[in-house]
């Protein structure tokens, strides 16, 4: 195996690591891992942890577990309104900004739901959210499914986060003790488009 190839495995097991834990891992975490090489054979070919983390691309390359993680809370609230304002212009020049309604209240306990459409095809909900790693994906999962319990129509958890592919997602709502509700469904950004593209759209009736 010549080193770009081993740049690229190695990528690749920092990526899985990451998606599951929110964060790259520890020289001693990388020594349990068995789909990476050790981390004394990284320090001896590629000059150091550090700067492998450099050469591969990922922008802090100086972390700990807390700071790491304490960056992630940080940005996660204004990441999640930046995908709020991606995913709110791409609904309305489908749908047209009349039958797309935001933070609409849904029952008594005034629970409110990022996007609700209309649509010929049926009305449908969506919430989107950002998440770092698997078992926070699971726990948002949980808290949403809470939440909407009440909400009869098609509903779309949007999860707005490159490292999840869709088979990520299909495989973490597999694996749930208690399965999702039929009318609910875990997608990514690129599904979510796929699914759209199907929906028939009323007639805009502002011009």
């Amino acid at each position: 195996m010549n080193n770009e190839e081993e740049l690229h495995k190695i990528k690749m097991g920092f990526d899985l690591f990451f998606k599951e834990n929110g964060r790259l891992p520890t020289s001693p975490e990388i020594d349990e891992l068995n789909y990476l090489p050790s981390s004394r054979q990284i320090q001896r070919k590629f000059g150091g942890l550090e700067k492998l983390r450099s050469d591969l691309g990922y922008k802090d390359v100086h972390f700990g577990k807390g700071k790491f993680r304490s960056a992630i809370a940080k940005n996660s609230n204004v990441k999640g309104r930046e995908s709020e304002i991606k995913l709110e212009k791409i609904l309305t020049d489908i749908f047209h900004e009349v039958f797309v309604h935001t933070e609409k209240i849904f029952d008594l306990s005034k629970s409110r739901l990022d996007y609700y459409i209309y649509s010929p095809s049926g009305d449908f909900g969506i919430d989107i959210f950002q998440t770092g790693t698997i078992k926070d994906l699971q726990k948002n999962v949980n808290v949403k499914v809470s939440k909407y319990k009440n909400f009869s129509k098609e509903l779309y958890f949007v999860v707005d986060n490159s490292f999840f592919s869709q088979k990520d997602l299909d495989q973490s709502s597999n694996s749930k003790r208690d399965l999702l509700p039929k009318n609910v469904k875990l997608v990514n950004i690129d599904t979510l488009l796929s699914i759209l593209k199907n929906k028939k759209v009323y007639i805009n009736p502002i011009k």
